[in-house]
């Protein structure tokens, strides 16, 4: 399988060399951000951790972080210029939207289009962390296409088994600033590869929830664990391997304008 593997990237890689390159304007490369390795500041009960800012070939505006809110700390409610995505990674978070009360659980996902006003609140006796996406593209932001936030707990997702482990599609919709965003999780089993070396038009975002694996981008194999965050520009040739002695988790994101 590595042979093959490694036949089929060194074939991508020379394929695609030009194709993958930045576009001026581009500040983000296909990258695995570390989340130990990210500095944390901590304010008022909350800590921050930066993992990706910059632009893309379809987005004027990506910024990811990590939060981590002490018991009882609360964000109060605001109303996002970008579409908002989280991602609860340990604790519980309670989300205030509107009439709409919920409370997310580790792998508990949230959608906002730009415009909304929501809260958030640790939810629990025991610290909450949670990743915040945000998007704004480079195409024209349109309200009306947006349709109402989305909130769908871990437990609420439903499992499919899959030759290589388990899938779960989270949704697939419009937001105020893309035409479409699709979100799935993956499970793979022990020595399992996501799919050979391949390309798509659409930018990636892959979200590591649990598990040891090895990522391949554009030439390059990177290591990454539960926590880290992977960037996958557009055209570039990726795959995902599970290093790990068991199952690995993760979280897939694409998008259109």
């Amino acid at each position: 399988m590595r042979s093959l593997v490694t036949l089929v990237s060194c074939f991508l890689s020379v394929l695609f060399s030009e194709t993958y390159a930045q576009t001026a304007g581009d500040t983000l490369a296909g990258q695995v951000a570390v989340w130990g390795r990210m500095p944390a500041v901590t304010s008022h009960g909350a800590t921050k951790r930066q993992l990706l800012h910059g632009a893309t070939r379809d987005l004027s505006q990506l910024d990811i972080r990590s939060m981590t809110l002490d018991t009882g700390v609360i964000i109060a409610a605001y109303e996002a210029e970008a579409d908002e995505l989280i991602i609860v990674s340990e604790g519980k978070l309670d989300v205030t939207v509107g009439d709409t009360d919920k409370l997310l659980g580790p792998g508990g996902v949230a959608l906002f289009p730009a415009g909304e006003k929501y809260s958030l609140e640790n939810g629990d006796h025991v610290p909450a962390t949670y990743y915040l996406l945000r998007f704004r593209s480079k195409g024209t932001r349109d309200l009306h296409r947006a349709g109402a936030p989305f909130l769908l707990d871990w437990t609420e997702m439903v499992m499919k088994p899959t030759g290589k482990g388990e899938s779960r599609q989270i949704f697939s919709r419009p937001v105020a600033w893309l035409g479409k965003i699709d979100m799935h999780a993956t499970t793979l089993n022990p020595g399992e590869v996501s799919h050979p070396p391949h390309v798509h038009r659409a930018e990636e975002i892959i979200l590591l929830r649990s598990g040891n694996v090895q990522e391949y981008i554009g030439g390059k194999y990177h290591p990454a664990t539960a926590g880290d965050v992977i960037f996958l520009p557009s055209e570039v040739p990726h795959a995902l391997e599970n290093k790990g002695s068991g199952r690995c988790e993760y979280f897939a994101l694409q998008w259109q304008l």
